[in-house]
């Protein structure tokens, strides 16, 4: 007899992730024209995941299973026509999803068909799992936002975590040779062409820069981070006219304080990213490309990968927890 229900990570009410969040047995997602139900093999923690449960995500719309990233395989497609889908493993992330819609935390999820990208074959589900939002993000800030050129100088706050080190391997791919990144502290194992600054004080990127030649020279800055002191260190890194993209703010109200006067004396251009940019689409195409870039090695696969049972409730709520203070560890839950 096939199976009607499947467990599921389920929020009724929006608040702390702890007293709300429970693991739930719920109905199997039901398939309409155009939709493949996909066995989640991973899902990925991100920070909008654990903040959407807290309610700082207006869109967020409850009672709701959260996640956007999965890895998987597809088990059933609505449409004949879609038939050779099925069996094959699949990545993505997306848009509303757990948000609006329910999400990866899940046995199952349904996606649109034309949504649908085939899994780099080089990765495992979980190291697929962690990579969507962050690759979104990456994306946007390097092909569409930053208008970062090969012979730029870039510096990327928060290079350890999901999105930084996606920014590093995409402009590595876009040809850029000088690139800072930020990490807590020093890391014993860079990326390769990496320059890494590690932040033991809010003069640290200065400091590193001036030792290196570099202060005053910096073309383009990504903060991954949302935090004041290393953006504002930053800053006064820049070259004249330079190009920062911002995609963080470490606090639940948004707001943060900036040098404005620095700001406006180097003549700087700030955009902020917003992941929703991309539509479905264009989601999808990046991931098809992408993925042959995973498996030709032109793009590394991430490193470590850390898991949690989705049966272990109190380890999902302190993965959720973790993230939300910008943990730099890439995290999956399994089902």
């Amino acid at each position: 007899m096939l199976r009607t229900t499947m467990n599921a990570l389920r929020f009724a009410q929006k608040g702390a992730i702890e007293s709300v969040l429970k693991l739930e047995q719920v109905s199997k997602p039901s398939l309409s024209t155009g939709e493949a139900l996909i066995r989640v093999k991973a899902a990925g923690v991100n920070g909008s995941d654990s903040v959407g449960i807290q309610g700082w995500i207006p869109i967020t719309t409850v009672p709701r299973i959260p996640g956007r990233d999965f890895s998987g395989e597809v088990v059933d497609v609505f449409d004949e026509t879609a038939k050779e889908w099925v069996g094959k493993e699949v990545w993505g992330t997306g848009g509303a999803r757990g948000f609006a819609f329910d999400g990866s935390y899940a046995e199952f999820t349904k996606v649109k068909v034309a949504e649908l990208s085939k899994k780099p074959k080089v990765l495992t589900h979980p190291q697929a799992a962690s990579l969507g939002l962050s690759l979104v993000c990456a994306w946007i800030a390097v092909n569409r936002l930053s208008e970062v050129k090969p012979t730029d100088n870039v510096l990327v706050i928060g290079a350890r975590g999901g999105i930084g080190s996606s920014v590093i391997q995409l402009l590595k791919e876009k040809g850029v040779t000088n690139i800072y990144g930020t990490y807590r502290t020093a890391p014993s194992d860079p990326p390769s062409g990496l320059k890494p600054i590690a932040l033991p004080d809010a003069t640290a990127i200065s400091t590193a820069l001036k030792t290196s030649g570099d202060f005053g020279k910096i073309d383009v800055m990504v903060d991954c981070a949302g935090y004041e002191d290393p953006l504002n260190d930053a800053l006064k890194a820049m070259r004249d006219q330079g190009r920062v993209v911002v995609m963080a703010v470490h606090r639940s109200d948004g707001r943060f304080n900036i040098d404005l006067r620095t700001f406006y004396m180097k003549s700087l251009v700030m955009k902020g990213l917003k992941s929703s940019i991309m539509n479905e689409t264009e989601v999808k195409e990046m991931l098809d490309y992408l993925s042959g870039k995973y498996d030709n090695g032109s793009i590394e696969p991430p490193k470590k990968v850390g898991t949690v049972s989705m049966k272990e409730l109190n380890e999902v709520h302190k993965a959720l927890s973790a993230v939300t203070t910008r943990s730099q560890d890439r995290i999956v839950i399994l089902p």
